[in-house]
């Protein structure tokens, strides 16, 4: 084993086997976007949101219908988003995070992986102004996977891909 502490730590070789281990990543995410409208909530404006701050086309949303617990109308959205594309979407994602919720992020990370899988929520309705603000209750869900073998190394790893 390396001992990667000593010396240049700006080396070009660390520098590249880091970008090379970043890129090699990033080239197996999968992401996925959870949410649930209620009645009287606009899947509109969610899905122009979606549009706007993403790229996401409104027929990339899937939409199932289902009858609440009072009758009411429940709309369950869901978004797969793979490879090249879910790496651009982890990379506007992060530019869209102020730094001060991206340091809370990050400060609370642990809690938020489990089984090499990063759990995120944003408040649904500052979503749809276009602001991504973390909130647990009535959220946009985000679902980050990419594949970590080596599990002491999820934490580290999913702390690189979101400090890039």
């Amino acid at each position: 084993s390396q001992n990667c502490g000593s010396g240049n730590s700006s080396s070009p070789s660390l520098v590249w086997n880091i970008k090379f281990l970043f890129d090699k990543m990033t080239s197996k995410i999968d992401v996925k976007i959870d949410m649930i409208l209620h009645a009287t909530e606009d899947y509109l404006k969610i899905a122009d949101a979606l549009y706007d701050v993403f790229a996401i086309k409104k027929t990339e949303i899937s939409k199932r219908v289902i009858a609440g617990h009072f009758g009411n109308t429940i709309s369950m959205l869901h978004i797969d988003i793979k490879k090249n594309r879910a790496e651009e979407f982890v990379k506007k994602l992060i530019s869209e995070i102020s730094k001060v919720e991206m340091a809370n992020i990050l400060d609370g990370l642990q809690e938020r992986i489990n089984n090499s899988t990063l759990y995120l929520r944003f408040s649904k309705q500052n979503f749809v102004k276009k602001i991504l603000t973390p909130e647990e209750k009535d959220s946009v869900r985000i679902i980050i996977y990419t594949p970590v073998y080596v599990k002491k190394e999820i934490l580290s790893t999913y702390k690189k891909l979101l400090a890039n």
